[in-house]
C-alpha cells in the first residue's frame, strides 16, 4: 500500500519499568498488537508501520496486519526510530508517531492528527483536560497554547503560574505527533536544544527552532502502559468491556 500519510509505531523490546512489555500477551494478543489494531482502525492513514528493533516484534506487527521495518536498537528516541523507518517509504509525505504502548488510543484521534497535517500544519500533537491533582505532578506534561492553538510551551512544572486564578489553565499533553516529512527530517538532524535538555521533553526542540506546533484538543487522555500496575489495570478494563458486550 502506498500513500501520503503513514502512521509509524516505534517499538523496542527493552523497557526499564516493565521488561519486554510490548511482548506481554496475557490478554490473548501481544501488547503491541493492541496498539497496532487501534492504528489500523483509523481511516485517514495510508499505511501503518511498526518501527521495531528485533524480529520478534516484526513478526507480531505483521500478524496484526501492519508493515514492519527493522531499525537500529541503539537509536536514542522514538522520533529517531520513526525517521529511520520513514527511509523505507519515500512517498510518505506526512508521518504520525504513535507510541507502541498506547493500547487504548482512539482511532478518531489519529484521524484528527492526519486531517490537521493534510490541512497544511507542519507539526501536530494532542492535549486533554488536565486533572487538578496533576497540576504539580512532574510526570504530567503540561502545555499552554496561543489563541490560535499553537503550542507556546510544554513543561513538567505548573504552568502558567496562577497569579490571577481562573484566567488560563494548562492542558495535559498527549504524546501523539504528526509531522510533515521535511519537519521530521529537520528534527532528526538537529541536536537536542537547551530547553529540551532542561525539561527532558523533545517536543521543545521544535519550538526552540521556531516550528509551529499545532495542539489539537481531545476530550480525554489515553492510558499508556509503563508499569505492571498499568498493564494489570488494562487487563481489567479489557475484561470488563468483554463482559459488558457479552449476552
Amino acid at each position: 500500500m502506498s500513500g501520503g500519510t503513514t502512521v509509524v509505531v516505534p517499538a523496542r523490546s527493552a523497557s526499564t519499568r516493565l521488561p519486554r512489555k510490548l511482548l506481554l500477551a496475557e490478554s490473548g494478543r501481544p501488547l503491541l498488537a493492541h496498539t497496532l489494531e487501534r492504528c489500523l482502525a483509523a481511516r485517514r492513514p495510508d499505511r501503518v508501520v511498526a518501527a521495531v528493533d528485533c524480529p520478534e516484534l516484526a513478526e507480531i506487527a505483521r500478524a496484526a496486519g501492519a508493515e514492519a521495518v527493522l531499525t537500529d536498537p541503539d537509536l536514542p528516541s522514538g522520533s529517531d526510530r520513526v525517521w529511520a523507518a520513514a527511509q523505507a517509504f519515500p512517498d510518505a509525505t506526512r508521518l504520525v508517531n504513535v507510541q507502541g504502548d498506547e493500547v487504548e488510543i482512539e482511532s478518531e484521534a489519529i484521524d484528527a492528527v492526519c486531517a490537521a497535517l493534510e490541512g497544511g500544519s507542519p507539526a501536530v500533537t494532542l492535549s486533554a483536560p488536565l486533572p487538578e491533582a496533576a497540576f504539580e505532578d512532574p510526570a504530567a506534561v503540561k502545555v499552554v497554547t496561543a489563541l490560535d492553538g499553537g503550542a507556546l510551551y510544554f513543561s513538567r512544572a505548573p504552568i502558567p503560574h496562577p497569579r490571577t486564578a481562573g484566567v488560563a489553565a494548562p492542558r495535559l499533553h498527549v504524546g501523539v505527533y504528526g509531522y510533515a516529512r521535511a519537519i521530521l527530517e529537520a528534527f532528526a538532524a538537529w541536536a537536542p536544544t537547551p530547553l529540551e535538555r532542561a525539561e527532558g521533553l523533545e517536543q521543545l526542540r521544535l519550538l526552540e527552532h521556531g516550528v509551529a506546533l499545532r495542539v489539537l484538543e481531545w476530550p480525554r487522555a489515553f492510558l499508556g502502559i509503563d508499569t505492571r500496575k498499568d498493564y494489570d489495570a488494562f487487563l481489567r478494563r479489557l475484561s470488563s468491556r468483554g463482559r459488558t458486550s457479552s449476552p
